[in-house]
């Protein structure tokens, strides 16, 4: 007994009912996201949550550049601080007035090359062509929060030598070392201070880091709670759903099946 065209009309639309549905599990399978039609809810609710991370991921790139720069500029302000400090000896050496004149002048040879170090770092520290210890990071406003209004600026002084108050300090007298002395403790403290300053931002910015990444870790597994695929259960309905079109296919196939045993294997 052939299937009536009532019956095959439905098993038609029926198969292509499945296989539609076969395509979207398949999708989402792929994906590992639920289908919007599946939790429209849940998929507006996710969207507004990955705007949010979207955010945060931003100001995470901000903070890092930021902390990129810090890095930069205390490797720079090392480099001046161990250069200062030779100079420094130096001032104390040349302080001695039984130096002869070659001993001084060899004193202050290495002193002036120090000094030529120091421009020389503050030149080539360099972030994005940013001379960070050139006095070209002034009040600087890094992103630190996905919101308005959470920013961090960052301000650092220029370090080279003319700011520093050794332009016009040498070694060629006893009373000029000592007058070198005293610049240079004044310029020791001042990048000693940069220095700390520039490690208490460093520490900012890491705990501000650590704060975004927290956020970001619970808001990507709220949206995946809310629009992840449970793999099982999709798999499951995924299979059903092919034994379901292969069995109508198969009814359209037989010539010899009743109207009953159609409807049995479509349901």
């Amino acid at each position: 007994m052939r299937i009536n065209n009532n019956v095959g009309m439905w098993a038609i639309r029926y198969l292509q009912t499945l296989q539609r549905t076969g395509q979207e599990q398949a999708q989402a399978l792929a994906q590992a996201t639920i289908p919007l039609t599946q939790n429209v809810s849940a998929m507006a609710i996710a969207e507004r949550m990955r705007a949010q991370i979207s955010g945060y991921r931003e100001a995470m790139q901000s903070t890092y550049y930021a902390i990129g720069m810090m890095n930069v500029a205390e490797g720079g302000l090392r480099s001046i601080s161990n250069n200062l400090q030779r100079m420094r000896e130096l001032a104390v050496a040349a302080s001695n007035a039984t130096l002869t004149e070659a001993e001084r002048q060899a004193l202050q040879q290495e002193f002036t090359r120090l000094a030529e170090g120091i421009n020389r770092t503050v030149e080539q520290t360099r972030y994005n062509n940013i001379r960070v210890l050139g006095g070209e990071v002034r009040d600087l406003r890094v992103q630190i929060g996905p919101n308005e209004g959470q920013q961090m600026r960052v301000s650092l002084p220029s370090v080279d030598v003319r700011n520093l108050g050794l332009e016009n300090a040498n070694l060629n007298s006893v009373e000029n070392a000592q007058n070198t002395l005293k610049a240079l403790d004044r310029a020791i403290e001042t990048v000693s201070n940069t220095r700390s300053y520039v490690g208490a931002t460093t520490n900012r910015l890491a705990s501000a880091a650590r704060e975004l990444s927290n956020t970001m870790l619970n808001l990507t597994s709220s949206v995946s709670t809310l629009v992840d695929t449970d793999m099982a259960r999709s798999v499951m309905d995924w299979v059903r759903t092919q034994l379901m079109t292969r069995a109508t296919a198969g009814v359209l196939s037989q010539s010899n099946v009743s109207n009953w045993n159609a409807l049995r294997l479509l349901g």
